[in-house]
């Protein structure tokens, strides 16, 4: 069993490839944060799996292909801890996905820090990786976090701590798309804007 914890700006990690990889974006309950995930696939193709829809984009739950799959949303509580899950099924059709957790300006103020939002990815068979919250943004009026990058490779599944941030005020999701050597990037601010929640 091997458990790694990352932070934005370590070198990412290889995880063993298995049938199933989950990834758990979990926070304080006592507010809302909403978990989605871009879908990068190797035709250049995107989809996105989320519970609430955007500007032109439609809430899908599950992609085409039933390949990546979200769980369901979960809402705050009183005390205690939260988290949404996604279900990774990797296969040649894929080569990225990117949780994003998103809190709406509806919900109030309050920081990935402070309210402790963390991804955990996980290959069931006693791999994990995490990214905790110890060096998430503090800014209350930040709204949008692409924690990681969770990639298809033939070594494996490679993890990278990217916590990139939206701007201030920002409701726009972000865009996922490749350089030129192929590589996933994320263009924080670049997509649709969350339909309102």
């Amino acid at each position: 069993m091997t458990t790694v914890n990352l932070t934005k700006g370590q070198a990412p990690v290889n995880m063993r490839k298995t049938p199933l990889i989950t990834a758990r974006v979990s926070r304080s309950s006592k507010t809302d944060y909403d978990v989605y995930a871009l879908i990068l696939r190797t035709n250049g193709t995107v989809e996105t799996v989320a519970t609430f829809g955007a500007q032109g984009v439609p809430a899908m739950m599950v992609t085409s292909d039933g390949r990546v799959r979200h769980l369901g949303d979960v809402g705050r509580e009183a005390t205690g801890d939260a988290e949404e899950v996604l279900e990774i099924r990797l296969d040649d059709t894929i080569q990225a996905v990117v949780p994003v957790a998103y809190s709406a300006q509806s919900n109030g103020s309050g920081s990935f820090r402070k309210y402790k939002v963390s991804l955990e990815i996980s290959n069931g068979e006693g791999d994990t990786v995490l990214i905790d919250a110890r060096n998430a943004n503090r800014d209350n009026s930040v709204y949008t976090c692409a924690i990681g990058v969770i990639s298809n490779t033939p070594e494996g599944v490679l993890i990278d701590p990217l916590e990139s941030y939206s701007r201030k005020g920002s409701e726009n999701r972000p865009a996922l798309t490749r350089d030129a050597t192929g590589t996933p990037v994320v263009l924080m601010d670049h997509g649709p804007v969350n339909n309102y929640k």
